[in-house]
């Protein structure tokens, strides 16, 4: 998902860890379906697995997702 300013290195976004997958930003790691806050210059440290930009108004109930495959 894409913000409106989505130039600012210092904007704050959401992510989140997609399903069965764990993801790092330094020295800390989230796992399945968390929802860490990073900065957007940031977003290029996140090693691991996959993970999606989420609005914060829009952040999906985890209940709602589907089980990890």
């Amino acid at each position: 998902m894409v913000t409106k300013n989505s130039s600012n290195p210092d904007e704050i976004v959401h992510v989140q860890v997609k399903p069965g997958q764990v993801i790092r930003i330094g020295d800390h790691a989230y796992g399945d379906r968390g929802t860490p806050q990073v900065r957007r210059g940031d977003l290029g440290r996140i090693t691991g697995g996959a993970w999606t930009e989420v609005h914060p108004d829009q952040v999906p109930d985890v209940g709602d997702l589907p089980a990890a495959a």
